[in-house]
């Protein structure tokens, strides 16, 4: 009897560590089905992705790339009020105490719209602060519109009612920022673009300045901010040609413009940061300094 017992035990004992043994083992395989279940649809998530129309549709659905930022500002000097518009004393005045100054505007170009933010020196009644406006614009090529009004500054009050006075207005048109005023009879000729004897396309255009690399090159010039050592003084001459500038300079994607027209009292400057050109000069990390001036005894 006593052996039939411990044989008992022995096959209870046998029978549990089978059982326990039995649920390890299927514990591991549902583990493993699952891992293998995962990787499975890892995989055919992978080869949707290298399916070219769903890439497409993807790019398609993807936010609209960051092409070129524009920083444009713009001063206005004693000849410009004096000469070029002839303020009286009384519009400078007006001027001083009503309007708001350009400070700066700056260009984001997307893809598919230009986003513009505009800060302006609000008039010394208001404590000269500083606020910005951002707008969008979508140009249609198609079609040649008014542009998009940037900025506007009253020169004189209204003499009617209803009756807009004579107003300094900075417009984007296209791939061109407009810099428009009433002009004089008396005033110089030559608008800001570089030829003194072009006949704008657009009434009482003071400035048209392209924006497009290609068209600014004679306006480069070292940043001043950055200290370069061809910085020059003379921004320009007189009828707004500058000296052109070597093109194959080191950060390619980044490029400053100025000029200075005398005759009219206008200076601008531009910054350029083209982000389309970025990722190739940083992949390549291309450094061309140029001509080494050597100096003469």
């Amino acid at each position: 009897m006593d052996v039939l017992w411990a044989a008992l035990g022995i096959t209870l004992i046998v029978v549990f560590v089978f059982f326990v043994l039995a649920q390890y083992w299927q514990k591991l395989l549902r583990q493993h089905s699952r891992a293998i279940r995962q990787l499975a649809e890892r995989v055919q998530t992978l080869e949707e992705v290298a399916d070219p129309e769903l890439r497409r549709r993807l790019g398609n659905a993807a936010p609209v790339p960051l092409e070129q930022v524009y920083t444009f500002s713009l001063r206005l000097g004693e000849r410009f009020w004096g000469e070029t518009l002839r303020a009286s004393e009384a519009d400078r005045q007006f001027i001083h105490e009503y309007g708001s100054f350009l400070a700066s505007v700056k260009l984001e170009r997307w893809r598919s719209h230009t986003a513009a933010t505009v800060s302006e020196i609000l008039p010394a009644r208001k404590s000269a602060g500083l606020q910005t406006r951002t707008l969008d614009y979508y140009p249609n090529p198609a079609i040649r519109d008014e542009g998009l009004l940037l900025w506007e500054l009253a020169l004189a009050r209204s003499s009617t009612p209803g009756l807009r006075p004579p107003s300094l207005e900075l417009f984007l048109c296209g791939d061109a920022l407009e810099l428009r005023g009433p002009l004089p009879s008396a005033a110089p000729e030559s608008a800001g673009n570089g030829n003194s004897g072009h006949v704008p396309e657009v009434e009482n255009l003071l400035l048209r300045l392209p924006l497009d690399p290609d068209k600014l090159n004679e306006y480069r010039r070292d940043d001043p901010g950055t200290g370069g050592a061809d910085d020059r003084a003379d921004n320009g001459n007189a009828n707004g040609a500058a000296q052109p500038r070597r093109s194959g300079s080191a950060g390619s994607w980044q490029a400053f413009y100025s000029c200075s027209y005398e005759k009219l009292g206008i200076e601008w400057e531009l910054r350029l940061r083209d982000l389309s050109k970025k990722a190739e000069w940083e992949r390549w990390r291309i450094w061309d300094s140029g001509a080494i001036p050597v100096g003469k005894d």
